[in-house]
């Protein structure tokens, strides 16, 4: 909270506490900003795999559809090839979105998500799961060399035929929970972001107006004091001090702009008994 200005201007410390409370509100800001890119990009690249994931799903019925199909063992075994390449990309990723973890990313690197945890995408990813288990086991059987292989992937394709609707559906799901739940993160973020700029803000300007207010009260005392050292206290007249400073400002200018001056005596008669009696002190 700001604090209030006559109570900050009160005591130097107090000052130097609020002009660090302003550096410590700064840097919250400039950190609550990075997290939010951060977030952002880690949503970013959760969005690209759920949409990679719709892509994966065809692909893999697509590949069924021609290792079913295939005319000789050659264009099966391509087929069972890529196959074994996209379904199980599918898999691993649809597992990092369940309890978090690594998968590849579109450009081949390695990414971490992590596990989904809002209602929409949590469904989501759990009725895929169900609707990838039989899947798997079918296709356990369907990889080169094993038996009853081309029975397997007829198995599989019409599997697939039959629920890869659904699963393109749960898919889409995912993505649009995803970019839901990315948008209201980035809303909470943004307004824990705009409370610490304002309450920073305030506390600058707070600051502003206690050096301000400092320094009107230094200047104020420091022209208070010079009044006190050029007059006399009991006719408000200038004393000595102010008549000797004003003399030697007179004499500077004049040896700059070789402009004349003059200076009026007048003489009290019977003055000099008061020095007498009472002291030069005095009598000054």
């Amino acid at each position: 909270m700001p604090i209030p200005v006559s109570y900050l201007i009160s005591s130097p410390r107090r000052l130097f506490t609020a002009i660090v409370l302003f550096v410590i509100l700064d840097l919250s800001v400039l950190i609550i900003n990075l997290w939010i890119a951060a977030q952002m990009a880690q949503d970013a690249v959760a969005i690209n795999l759920a949409g990679r994931q719709r892509m994966l799903s065809q692909q893999t019925t697509k590949t069924l559809l021609l290792a079913a199909h295939a005319p000789d063992q050659a264009q099966y075994q391509a087929a069972l090839l890529e196959l074994n390449t996209a379904f199980p990309l599918f898999a691993r990723t649809l597992h990092a979105f369940d309890q978090g973890g690594e998968t590849r990313g579109g450009d081949g690197k390695t990414v971490s998500l992590d596990a989904v945890a809002t209602p929409g995408a949590r469904s989501a990813v759990d009725t895929t799961l169900r609707l990838v288990a039989p899947l798997a086991e079918i296709l356990a059987n369907a990889r080169p060399g094993t038996q009853h292989s081309a029975d397997s992937v007829r198995r599989a394709m019409v599997y697939m035929v039959l629920n890869n609707r659904e699963i393109l559906k749960q898919m889409n799901l995912l993505t649009t929970a995803l970019e839901h739940d990315s948008i209201q993160r980035t809303r909470e973020l943004r307004l824990i972001q705009t409370v610490f700029f304002l309450v920073a803000l305030a506390n600058f300007l707070v600051i502003v107006l206690g050096l301000v207010k400092q320094y009107t009260h230094v200047d104020r005392d420091r022209h208070h004091w010079r009044e006190m050292a050029q007059h006399d206290p009991l006719t408000g007249l200038f004393n000595r001090a102010a008549f000797r400073e004003a003399v030697m400002a007179a004499l500077d200018n004049a040896g700059q702009s070789a402009l004349p001056f003059c200076v009026l005596m007048l003489d009290l008669d019977g003055f000099k008994p008061i020095n007498d009696r009472f002291g030069h002190a005095e009598g000054d």
